[in-house]
């Protein structure tokens, strides 16, 4: 599922919304959220992704967020919460290698 536009406080309610009936109606044990559309993302927005990535799992669908665009990975550096959202590299270059 492609998600576009921004992402912040007035959107993240009917986001959850929309992705719990999705994931109620769903035949399929996965949802992939493509986050290369996002054009902005707040605090509220990645609070509601992470939490929709925890809660899911929980009745069998595996969420993955892929595609971060450069205002998602921002945003959720700036937060902390890269790593709890498990974000796929999605094209950025991999981390330089220390040479010893």
């Amino acid at each position: 599922m492609l998600l576009d536009g921004e992402l912040d406080v007035d959107t993240a309610a009917a986001l959850r919304e929309d992705l719990t009936v999705l994931a109620a109606r769903s035949t399929v044990p996965s949802l992939v959220l493509d986050l290369s559309g996002v054009t902005f993302c707040d605090l509220a927005s990645l609070y509601t992704l992470l939490g929709i990535c925890r809660t899911l799992p929980l009745v069998g669908i595996e969420v993955r967020l892929v595609e971060p665009s450069a205002a998602v990975r921002t945003a959720a550096r700036r937060a902390g919460l890269a790593t709890d959202l498990n974000l796929d590299r999605g094209g950025e270059e991999p981390p330089p290698v220390a040479l010893p």
